[in-house]
């Protein structure tokens, strides 16, 4: 029995780290993020026709051709507050009248931004951002019913990139360059074993997973921006599909059951102080954005974008074990549309704007699960920035309501209904030289 627990064990670790890559994101669908610029936000993040700022580099590097000083900064981040996220148990399990939160807390992701003209049609940016994010942290994670699945998830990745953006005419522009992103993820969870002696299942140890190294891949993004007429602006942008290796380890903690007999077998068929290695594979879609920008009149505009986000490729992730046979986990999401819509005022000393989002989910129910409680959603967002001689200080907050979700398909049986909210507020401050 304990043999067979040890084997299942081992798996828990490519699991886990396939679950790290696959959750931790509160705003666009899946595991990706789109706040990468206060003013942008502020718009919905409806701004690959109109990127007019350094943040041009993730919704449209061509954006940048049409910078008009010889160099631009531009350094923010947003403080995520964690969700509020709710989980209300269905029957046989966890039951009806079960109920559980997400912690609550801060998480903060950074950008930065600098285009230097090379001549009047050519700039050269390089910047970082955090395309994907964040965490899944559950309350009283000793006792929470979705312990075996999982207790917190965290993943951070981090982009960079040096992009050319060039004016081709007073009306084309395009701009690309290499895409380099660093992930690293963590997991904990705890491993449950049925108690021969009172036949009831019970905590025997907790995992820790945590990936090993900053795993490197190279992508590229590119994006063409079209001024037609005055008023008229249309634009497209591409970030390519990547697929990072993750390697990593599981170090195992005992847990007391109080019985001495069990907690020996227990030690004996678990590898308690050791670390369990494997090897698996995420995929991260690509992302194609495009929308068109109309000047109402010469200080309000208007935008409406589509993402295309093809999450087809999370299918099913291959676990590699050493001494195990490969484990095949399936996932089946689906590619998704992400409709955007911002409008924008400017005036002497600033700006401000407003935006909407619908972002649909890729996540099918029977993927559903504390790991990632993914739904539709649709969001809110206002903003503005005040110039200051060289600066402009821009602030922005998006609100995202999360579609409440019934889940009774779940492939780990663990149903019920999740509701969450999510507040996004970003700060960036932009220099011009």
């Amino acid at each position: 029995m304990f043999k067979s627990i040890h084997n299942r064990l081992a798996t828990v670790v490519l699991v886990g780290l396939v679950a790290a890559g696959s959750a931790g994101r509160v705003e666009s669908a899946g595991f990706a993020l789109f706040e990468q610029g206060a003013k942008a936000t502020a718009m919905g993040g409806a701004f690959v026709a109109t990127a007019d700022d350094p943040s041009a580099m993730f919704f449209n590097p061509a954006g940048n051709a049409f910078a008009d000083n010889k160099l631009t900064l531009e350094g923010g981040g947003v403080i995520i507050l964690r969700p509020t996220a709710e989980f209300d148990g269905a029957s046989p399990f966890p039951g009806n009248g079960y109920h559980a939160e997400m912690s609550k807390g801060l998480y903060a992701i950074g950008h930065g931004y600098g285009v230097l003209s090379l001549s009047n049609d050519v700039k050269l940016a390089v910047g970082f951002w955090s395309p994907n994010g964040l965490g899944v942290p559950w309350e009283n994670s000793d006792t929470f019913s979705g312990r075996f699945l999982s207790q917190r998830v965290d993943i951070r990745q981090l982009a960079m990139s040096a992009q050319l953006a060039v004016k081709l005419s007073d009306s084309i522009a395009i701009g690309a360059g290499p895409e380099i992103r660093l992930t690293d993820v963590k997991l904990s969870k705890n491993i449950g074993a049925i108690n021969p002696f009172t036949q009831r299942f019970v905590d025997v140890a907790h995992v820790s997973i945590v990936s090993t190294g900053t795993p490197v891949k190279v992508g590229f993004t590119a994006g063409l921006l079209v001024k037609p007429c005055e008023r008229l602006r249309f634009g497209i942008a591409y970030h390519s599909h990547m697929d990072v290796d993750l390697g990593g380890g599981a170090e195992f903690g005992k847990i007391p059951t109080g019985n001495a007999q069990f907690d020996a077998a227990v030690a004996a068929g678990l590898p308690i102080g050791k670390t369990v290695p494997g090897t698996t594979t995420v995929q991260f879609p690509s992302l194609t954005i495009f929308g068109m920008a109309y000047d109402l009149t010469p200080h309000l505009s208007l935008e409406v974008d589509g993402n295309y986000t093809t999450w087809k490729v999370f299918d099913q992730t291959v676990l590699r074990i050493s001494g195990l046979p490969d484990t095949t986990l399936a996932h089946n999401w689906e590619n998704t549309w992400t409709v955007r819509a911002g409008v924008l005022y400017k005036g002497k000393a600033g700006w401000v704007a407003g935006g909407f989002v619908y972002d649909q989910t890729p996540q099918p129910d029977a993927d559903v699960s504390p790991f990632l409680p993914d739904s539709n959603r649709t969001g809110g967002s206002i903003g503005a920035g005040i110039r200051a001689g060289k600066f402009e200080f821009q602030i922005s907050s998006l609100f995202l309501w999360f579609h409440e979700r019934t889940v009774s398909t779940n492939k780990d049986n663990f149903n019920g209904t999740y509701q969450t909210f999510a507040i996004l507020p970003g700060v960036t401050i932009k220099s011009t030289f």
